[in-house]
């Protein structure tokens, strides 16, 4: 073989193998739009680049950045190593926040006032305070009976009470006439019909001899506070007395006996209560 036969077949060998070499990079370059657009389920993936160019070419359209901007700040409360940290979404490489919106609850409405309660039927219209003191014991009323109030006007009872029954009794002695030195027992008995207790108050043996009482209604005044408005009369009560008293006169002469019974003589303006002077006479001889 020639010289020029082999060189021919040299030329033409590394022509064949140039001729590979191209096709074969021809063909990778087709191959690579393909596998860009078929991965990800027909997903487009766009690079950091492609998306700022594609950002620039089409104003008003937003890329979302799959690519995150290590060169942006992380937001606050954020942890920078930690892996399950989402950050902000970025739109053309700008974060955004969206604003929180605010719902004002409308104020609850005020509670209505409660009706205020009737007075009974028949009852009295309501006076207003004086502003007088109350005596101990006072107890408010809301009807003005039996009440210690003055603005419930002057006492009165009502109803009237029924007429005041008089207490009857007598004074008896163990003996009308005794020698002087020796001694007398006097009995007393008495009835009152509406109103007990029944005791003596008062007592005179005649000879500047004997007891006094003083009630307390009549010698404290703040005993009985004074009563305004009506009143209701207390119920009756029958009180009856039974009691002895032993006296010795030492001079002779004839003296005049009284015990002053009273029924409830410690109550505060009962209208049944009365008094009685029972009487009896003794002769005592020398």
């Amino acid at each position: 073989m020639s010289v020029l036969e082999r060189a021919e077949k040299t030329v033409t060998r590394r022509g064949l193998l140039i001729g590979l070499c191209v096709a074969v990079a021809v063909a990778l370059v087709a191959a690579i739009p393909g596998l860009l657009t078929s991965a990800d389920n027909g997903k487009k993936v766009q690079t950091a680049a492609s998306a700022q160019g594609a950002a620039n070419t089409q104003p008003g359209e937003g890329v979302i950045n799959a690519i995150p901007d290590e060169t942006l700040p992380t937001p606050p409360g954020i942890d920078p190593g930690s892996t399950a940290t989402t950050r902000p979404p970025l739109v053309a490489g700008v974060t955004f926040t969206r604003p929180t919106t605010t719902t004002t609850a409308a104020p609850e409405a005020a509670p209505k006032p409660a009706p205020a309660a009737k007075a009974p039927s028949g009852s009295p219209p309501p006076t207003a305070s004086t502003g007088t003191s109350k005596p101990s014991g006072f107890t408010p009323t809301s009807t003005c009976h039996n009440s210690y109030d003055p603005s419930c006007g002057p006492f009165s009872w009502q109803p009237a009470p029924d007429a005041n029954q008089p207490i009857s009794g007598q004074v008896t002695p163990s003996n009308k006439t005794v020698r002087a030195g020796d001694k007398v027992t006097f009995t007393v008995t008495g009835t009152d019909p509406d109103a007990s207790p029944l005791q003596e108050c008062n007592i005179d043996f005649g000879d500047n001899q004997g007891y006094h009482c003083d009630p307390r209604p009549s010698i404290d005044p703040s005993y009985c506070p004074a009563q305004y408005g009506p009143w209701t009369p207390p119920a009756k009560q029958q009180g009856t007395v039974n009691t002895t008293w032993d006296h010795t006169y030492t001079q002779p002469g004839t003296y005049t006996i009284t015990f002053n019974v009273r029924s409830a003589m410690q109550d505060c303006n009962n209208p049944y209560a009365s008094q009685a002077d029972l009487k009896t006479t003794v002769v005592v001889t020398p």
